[in-house]
């Protein structure tokens, strides 16, 4: 968790129950926020186990994908997405 955490002030624990969906109003920019950053710094093989298998759908969302840089790992998760 500190590889995200390094560029804002949550805590880590804060991000994990992000993550496991406990939100408030104000946690949905943070949380597009930190399904962008897991996608753009980790293989695929450690996104599933770092988040819940019931949260790929959110993670997988077009407005997530929209937000990954270069254009290929977008195209990459638009695949993952399509085969899900």
């Amino acid at each position: 968790m500190k590889l995200l955490t390094w560029d804002t002030t949550l805590t880590p624990e804060r991000l994990l129950s992000i993550l496991k969906g406990d939100l408030t109003e104000s946690d949905e920019s943070v949380r597009k926020g930190l399904y962008i950053k897991i996608l753009n710094w980790f293989p695929w093989h450690e996104v599933r186990s770092m988040v819940p298998p019931d949260k790929l759908n959110e993670v997988l969302a077009d407005d997530v994908i929209q937000g990954l840089f270069p254009r290929d790992l977008r195209d990459k998760y638009r695949y993952v997405k399509s085969l899900l």
